[in-house]
């Protein structure tokens, strides 16, 4: 393939496909490229940008002062350096500051210059057209009974066994909305839910509707976490462990034990181990991104780690560690990694920083992660609009429960009504 601007030959991205993208092409002269997408194999163009906002930063584990440097794909920086764990960072873009690598800006400025003035406007358009109606939306076509997505889907049975990580009912809980990290006086007691897309099998927009819903936790399907035992059982074989990432887990475990606390095993297993590596992130576009020990704004004695950052950085999730050994997954809208700078109100008056508002959304990292990928699993089957018979055993289970419960908590609207406020 031979690249639009410049005319040199183009390297193919050696990346698995993703249910968005197909395959990459790129010019390693103007870095111009060219991307195949979805089912229907749109294929769209790079369009040019100035070189001080077409880079992201590269970040990696193992580059000192990563910011400084432009990512440049493959796992290399814009200067040359190789990591095996590069990557741009999603949370903020690079150049035009004091601290950049002079030889990533010396080489992004002679990029911005291969390209023709003429091709800097209105270059970054699709080359395939539009693609063709989906025949599945074709006016008074009959879906399967167990297509997902449509008001009339029928649900097979659950295959309940003595494995299924999902109960067939919900304990009886002593606490409703808030649960506690911590025994006796010196417990913490968070407001408990789960903050994530709705997942209705009825409706493939209903996760589209509202952006992070909370569902209370009477809303979700009850595991049972004793089952729970930090080996990823239920994930299959999670593979060796990377040597790239046992420093990241290492230096967080060794700052813990300076403060009496460990670093849960699941929570490295999730971090290092190969097949679990990244696997929040293969499934929602999200960044598991582990930094601390951070101090609780709850306790001076108790400590955070950071574990997922939503793709926008406005939610966060970390591992909350408590002082006498107990820990479980939390989550804030606050980055606690960076200081917050000065805010003033209208009148130039100094506002002082909100207080930090914690939610508790499992007992465990394993937990979270089994809950996370399921309900991720499930979103994309229904927006695909897969087959519920095709479902694997857990996620069924998961989707049949979910049902049940949305059901006992809200009837569901008649079919011929829209709802009249977003589920949740």
């Amino acid at each position: 393939m031979r690249c639009e601007v410049c005319g040199h030959a183009m390297a193919k991205w050696d990346e698995p496909p993703t249910r968005w993208r197909r395959e990459t092409w790129e010019c390693p002269w103007c870095r111009a490229t060219a991307t195949t997408h979805g089912p229907e194999l749109r294929v769209s163009r790079s369009p040019y940008a100035p070189w001080e906002m077409r880079w992201e930063r590269a970040v990696s584990d193992l580059l000192p002062e990563p910011g400084r440097h432009a990512y440049a794909h493959p796992r290399r920086t814009l200067c040359g350096i190789g990591r095996p764990d590069l990557s741009g960072s999603p949370f903020g873009m690079w150049g035009g500051s004091d601290g950049d690598c002079p030889a990533c800006t010396a080489e992004a400025l002679a990029v911005d210059a291969r390209w023709p003035e003429h091709l800097r406007e209105g270059f970054g358009d699709f080359l395939a057209p539009e693609p063709e109606p989906d025949p599945r939306d074709a006016p008074g076509r009959i879906p399967p009974p167990d297509e997902l997505g449509h008001p009339a889907t029928e649900l097979p049975p659950a295959r309940w066994s003595p494995h299924t990580r999902v109960l067939a009912a919900p304990p009886p809980d002593p606490d409703p909305g808030h649960r506690t990290i911590g025994a006796g006086p010196a417990a913490v007691r968070l407001p408990a839910h789960w903050l994530g897309a709705t997942i209705d099998p009825y409706r493939r927009d209903a996760h589209r509707w509202t952006v992070f819903p909370r569902h209370s936790l009477d809303t979700l399907p009850p595991l049972d976490e004793a089952s729970f035992t930090g080996d990823y059982a239920w994930f299959g074989q999670t593979g060796g462990a990377l040597d790239h990432r046992t420093p990241v887990t290492d230096r967080i475990a060794a700052a813990l034990a300076a403060d009496g606390l460990a670093l849960p095993a699941d929570f490295t297993a999730l971090i290092t181990r190969s097949r679990l590596h990244r696997c929040l992130d293969r499934a929602s576009g999200y960044r598991t991104d582990p930094v601390g020990p951070l101090p609780s704004p709850l306790h001076p004695d108790d400590r955070l780690v950071l574990l997922l950052r939503e793709a926008q950085n406005c939610h966060l999730w970390y591992l909350y560690l408590h002082r006498d050994g107990s820990s479980a997954v939390v989550h804030t809208d606050r980055d606690l990694t960076t200081e917050r700078g000065e805010r003033y109100g209208p009148d130039g008056e100094l506002v002082p920083p909100s207080p930090v508002e914690l939610s508790w959304c499992a007992p465990s990292t394993e937990v979270f992660a089994y809950r996370f990928l399921a309900r991720a699993a499930l979103l994309h089957a229904i927006e695909d609009r897969g087959r519920a018979t095709d479902l694997d055993p857990e996620h069924l289970a998961y989707l049949t429960s979910l049902t049940s419960l949305a059901h006992h908590v809200r009837p569901r609207q008649p079919q011929d009504r829209a709802p009249t406020r977003p589920c949740s």
